[in-house]
């Protein structure tokens, strides 16, 4: 599981096949908590998947940054996964 992003305490991480499946997007850790944010694509929209344990103040910033940061991370998402 590459971390294709690290800032302020996040962790921004790609699973890599055979563990991993569509539709893009990343998982974002931050002690010991995580959630995974949807990367836009086809009719698909920036959005949150799924939280566990991460604080609401945690969760927007999380959030902005893969906001921020959302064309190299589709592009990190398509040298894994073609």
């Amino acid at each position: 599981m590459p971390t294709v992003l690290n800032v302020d305490g996040f962790q921004v991480r790609i699973l890599v096949p055979p563990r991993e499946h569509g539709p893009a997007h990343v998982h974002v850790w931050k002690a010991g908590t995580v959630l995974v944010i949807n990367l836009p694509g086809g009719d698909q929209l920036l959005s949150l998947r799924n939280v566990r344990g991460m604080r609401t103040a945690d969760i927007v910033a999380a959030f902005r940054l893969v906001e921020a940061n959302v064309g190299m991370l589709l592009q990190q998402w398509r040298k894994y996964h073609g």
